[in-house]
């Protein structure tokens, strides 16, 4: 076979291959359940700084699924996720889920015999439902902002970096730009705003809603008895979602975040409860 012409040699080396994990469908069912999350985190974090990951994390936790394994995922090997997303979860009966169907695997073994119908039903209630649109709506958008379209130099890192010192230099910044996009149009999408390069983001009006959306909840938490947000008797989505996105708030450096940790320091119930709730 003739030997590639080395200015298209040069060419192809500025776009290495990647080597992306086996599809998910010959992955063989787990011992224990498995959740597909970004990280490995930083050091000193047990759980990873992306929120909805955290969120399934802790869901496992409250529920007692401490046993649960994690298999760390960046950015490129989330193809290799069902649906090419995450968080996922990889139940020891072979069922790969995402989306809604990770909490409500969750309620099931909380719950056995009642399952996602009795999330669902919880959920459904209206003091969970306000709660969860506060949550959902106002803080995660506000914490995906400050983790994904803050400076890589000035945000902590979610996945580590990985060294790929062949890919040109305008290629990366494609990538870059790229997934920020995808950023934008997720957070528009969260607030329940258009999504699209013709609706422009106000990220200020983003972290003032979010500053407001905290101090509600600590007034409501200072007033609220029980264990678990909104007078559940037992751990909810909405439990994991807050303890997620809070949790997050807490390690956020001031060089992305000038506004949500400090409100955070100023609710001493939120504090208190995101604390006794760590791993």
């Amino acid at each position: 076979m003739p030997a590639i012409p080395s200015p298209l040699a040069r060419f192809f080396a500025h776009f290495p291959l990647v080597t992306v994990p086996s599809p998910h469908e010959t992955t063989a069912a787990p011992a224990q359940p498995t959740i597909w999350a970004y990280g490995p985190p930083p050091a000193g974090h047990a759980e990873s700084l992306d929120p909805l990951c955290r969120a399934a994390q802790a869901y496992a936790r409250f529920i007692g699924k401490a046993d649960a394994q994690v298999r760390w995922m960046d950015w490129e090997e989330r193809e290799a996720a069902p649906g090419a997303a995450l968080p996922a979860v990889h139940t020891p009966d072979g069922d790969l889920l995402v989306g809604e169907e990770v909490s409500g695997w969750f309620a099931s073994q909380a719950h056995p015999g009642k399952g996602a119908k009795d999330d669902a039903a919880t959920s459904s209630d209206p003091t969970q439902q306000a709660y969860l649109s506060l949550v959902a709506t106002t803080l995660l958008p506000a914490v995906l902002a400050a983790l994904y379209l803050s400076p890589a130099t000035v945000a902590p890192p979610v996945v580590p970096v990985r060294s790929r010192p062949l890919l040109s230099q305008v290629a990366q910044t494609y990538l870059t730009w790229n997934d920020r996009s995808r950023r934008i149009d997720e957070v528009k999408r969260l607030r329940g705003g258009k999504t699209g390069k013709g609706v422009v983001l106000d990220l200020e009006e983003v972290e003032r809603e979010a500053e407001e959306a905290i101090e509600a909840l600590e007034t409501k938490m200072a007033e609220a008895k029980g264990e678990w947000i909104g007078g559940a008797s037992s751990p909810t989505r909405l439990d994991a979602l807050t303890y997620a996105v809070l949790s997050v708030i807490r390690v956020l450096p001031p060089t992305c975040d000038a506004v949500l940790r400090p409100a955070l320091e100023r609710s001493p119930t939120l504090l208190d409860w995101v604390k006794r709730h760590d791993p």
